[in-house]
């Protein structure tokens, strides 16, 4: 019948729901510790969060991956160094699927997501049993203006705040994860303008930026399915984009370059993707 569930979508849905509760009630449980800090709460909750991904991908058969196992390495490698420098990195993501934030916690090194935060719309804190997790985890709220496509506007009063905790936690040599395009693509093969915006603390901070490319997410969960778990191969790579500068003085222009010149070589990332030259594992 029409839109009924796949077998591999049951099996998806089952197995992505276990996860989420077994997830949720460990973040729970770290939470209760008592004599750690908040931040260090946050961060053992986010490798809560990573290892739980990592299990629920092992669980989907159908769902296979090639990358450069040894550029992936390199990268993460690279990435730590920023960090042990005390610089934050802005880690940015192409915006094609639901899946594309959970594909980084399943193949992300668990040191890495431990120091990792993200900004999500503020209605995500009130999703069932997933909401409660963005906040034990330490995610920062969104607070748009507006609820229409496309539209971006922010409510800077309450977004100001966010900013405000953000800011002090990058400055502790931290990740800062975030889809540059803002919604959902319609066509994967070619990245939406980036939003400038986004840029502002990366060009205060003078943060490194990094590509997390994949390839078929939309395939794995079509935009048009409220459940995914068809078979696919995704293909995944990590790439600098940029390398940090603090700019003191014209932020919003450094804002324009910044959204300009990484969308230009992450779009040359997808394309490779596309064109099928990604290196696979022998």
């Amino acid at each position: 019948a029409s839109g009924a569930m796949t077998l591999w979508q049951k099996w998806f849905q089952l197995c992505i729901s276990l996860s989420f509760i077994s997830i949720r009630f460990w973040c729970e449980v770290v939470h209760l510790i008592p004599f750690i800090s908040l931040k260090q709460k946050e961060s053992l909750s986010m490798g809560v969060l990573c290892i739980g991904l990592k299990t629920f991908l092992a669980s989907q058969f159908q769902i296979g991956s090639l990358m450069d196992k040894k550029a992936m390495a390199n990268g993460w490698k690279s990435i730590r160094a920023s960090l042990n420098r005390g610089r934050g990195v802005a880690l940015l993501v192409n915006h094609v699927s639901k899946l594309d934030g959970l594909l980084l916690g399943m193949f992300a090194p668990l040191d890495i997501t431990m120091k990792c935060k993200t900004y999500m719309k503020s209605d995500l804190f009130d999703a069932f049993l997933t909401g409660r997790i963005w906040t034990l985890v330490g995610h920062l709220p969104v607070h748009f203006k507006s609820e229409e496509k496309g539209v971006f506007k922010v409510d800077r009063e309450k977004q100001a705040i966010v900013t405000q905790k953000l800011s002090a936690f990058m400055k502790t040599g931290k990740i800062l994860i975030f889809c540059p395009e803002g919604q959902i693509s319609q066509d994967p093969s070619k990245l939406q303008p980036f939003r400038r915006g986004s840029f502002a603390m990366v060009a205060e901070l003078g943060m490194d930026v990094w590509a997390f490319t994949t390839h078929n997410a939309q395939k794995v969960w079509p935009n048009s399915q409220k459940m995914g778990g068809f078979p696919a191969t995704l293909k995944l790579s990590i790439t600098k984009l940029h390398d940090g500068k603090v700019e003191k003085d014209d932020i919003k222009g450094a804002c324009i370059r910044l959204s300009e010149e990484t969308q230009k070589k992450m779009q040359k990332e997808v394309d490779r993707h596309f064109s099928g030259e990604s290196k696979q594992n022998q």
